[in-house]
C-alpha cells in the first residue's frame, strides 16, 4: 500500500510539472533593432524561437544588394549575431524556416546555407514565393535554438 501511495505522489509531482508553464523571456540583439513591432526572439524554456531576419545592415540602414548571395551572407550574420548576444551560437540552431521570393535563388541560398550551417545542418523548410512588399528583400531566415545546458544528447 505504501508504494502506492509514493508512486500516486510522484506521479502527482510530474504532473504538476508538466502543467506549470514555461518561463518565458523576451531576447534581443543590442546591436539592431526590429524593423517591426515584434520581439527579436523569445526564449520559452529550453527553446529560443527567432523572429525572421531579413538581409538588414542596421549600422548603415540599409538592405544588403538584392542579390541571393549577399542576402543569404547578411541574413546568417544578423542570425549570429542575434544568437551570439544571448549566449549562443549557429551550432544551437534546430530548425529553420527559409522564405525566398524566388524558387530560383534556392540553389544560390543552399551554398551559402551550407557553409554557414557545416558541422550539423539543422532541420529547414524552404518556402518559395514569399512577398514582403518590397522587390529589394529577397530572404527571410527564421530559427529554433536549445541553449546548449539544456540540450538533449543521444545515449551512444
Amino acid at each position: 500500500m505504501r508504494a502506492r501511495a509514493l508512486l500516486a505522489a510522484c506521479l502527482a509531482v510530474g504532473l504538476t510539472a508538466c502543467a506549470t508553464p514555461p518561463s518565458v523571456a523576451l531576447l534581443r540583439d543590442p546591436a539592431s533593432a526590429p524593423l517591426g513591432p515584434y520581439s527579436q526572439a523569445v526564449a520559452a524554456g529550453d527553446f529560443v524561437f527567432v523572429s525572421g531576419i531579413v538581409a538588414f545592415d542596421s549600422t548603415t540602414g540599409t538592405f544588403a544588394t538584392p542579390e541571393i548571395g549577399a542576402q543569404t551572407t547578411l541574413a546568417i550574420a544578423n542570425l549570429e549575431s542575434l544568437l551570439g548576444a544571448n549566449g549562443l551560437s549557429l551550432g544551437d540552431v534546430v530548425k529553420t524556416t527559409v522564405f525566398l521570393r524566388n524558387a530560383s535563388d534556392m540553389a544560390g541560398m543552399n551554398a551559402i546555407y551550407a557553409e554557414r550551417f557545416s558541422a550539423r545542418p539543422p532541420a529547414r523548410t524552404t518556402v518559395p514565393g514569399a512577398d514582403w512588399g518590397r522587390p529589394d528583400i529577397l530572404i527571410e531566415i527564421e530559427a529554433i535554438a536549445v541553449r546548449p545546458a539544456r540540450r538533449w544528447r543521444p545515449s551512444s
